[in-house]
């Protein structure tokens, strides 16, 4: 129970990596808020909400409409999880999206969209939540960036994701010396290839393509990074600033 009496915001937090990240929170003791547009998973083979996941196996999950690009919502997020559980110790920025054009054919809605996302939604987050988690004995920020926010790669045409990410890898860096000091540890999550709504697998071609691109013989799924946003949010991260960790399967290396 390393998180036990420990409350922590997830955004995204329905399906994919956000999911497993909020269920494992919830099985390491936390009180974990499940912040996305909508409560249904985007993927097919979930039948259960995280929800009903984390509170069927003796967890506690609240559910809290969220678009992270518009400001109220946070608002009404952060307010509703103080309300709720008297404080904000974890703030996971999970919620992301893609897109695949290069820059030169990226319309500006695409672009916009986005950023507006991916780090927009971090700024939304973090600026509401900070305040709260200064209060906090506890105190973690964790940002899902990405392996493309360090490198760019393949399949090409991700302009607008990469650009994206890489703006979080470096606001992480930042947010670290700001707050730091204050005791919050802040960090990012660098993910390769993961099972998702954003990384589906729908054709053996799919599947050889990511493949090809690692060194492992599978392709990661989202507990395969949940353990890592475990030991960045517990007490063993409390000397663990800045860093861009980077669980890829090999990705960086190849």
């Amino acid at each position: 129970m390393k998180l036990e009496d420990r409350t922590a915001i997830v955004t995204g937090a329905s399906s994919g990596i956000g999911r497993g990240i909020a269920v494992a929170f919830a099985e390491e003791g936390a009180n974990v808020v499940l912040a996305s547009r909508n409560e249904e998973s985007k993927m097919e083979q979930d039948d259960r909400t995280t929800t009903e996941v984390i509170r069927e196996d003796g967890g506690e999950a609240l559910f809290q409409e969220t678009d992270v690009t518009v400001e109220s919502d946070v608002e009404t997020l952060v307010e509703t999880t103080v309300d709720v559980y008297g404080g904000i110790d974890i703030l996971v920025n999970n919620a992301g999206v893609t897109s695949n054009n290069p820059i030169h054919e990226a319309t500006e809605e695409e672009w916009d969209h986005v950023h507006d996302v991916n780090v927009k939604g971090v700024y939304w987050c973090s600026k509401h939540a900070i305040p709260h988690i200064l209060e906090s004995d506890h105190g973690r920020v964790i940002n899902i960036s990405s392996q493309r926010g360090l490198l760019g790669g393949s399949p090409p045409k991700k302009a607008a994701y990469v650009s994206s990410k890489g703006a979080v890898s470096n606001l992480t860096r930042q947010m670290a010396l700001d707050y730091g000091p204050e005791g919050v540890a802040v960090n990012a999550i660098c993910p390769g290839p993961v099972i998702s709504n954003m990384t589906r697998i729908e054709s053996e071609a799919d599947r050889e393509r990511l493949l090809d691109g690692i060194l492992t013989p599978f392709v990661g799924v989202p507990k395969d990074i949940a353990p890592a946003a475990v030991l960045l949010a517990s007490d063993g991260g409390r000397f663990i600033h800045g860093h861009n960790l980077v669980i890829d399967g090999g990705y960086l290396v190849k």
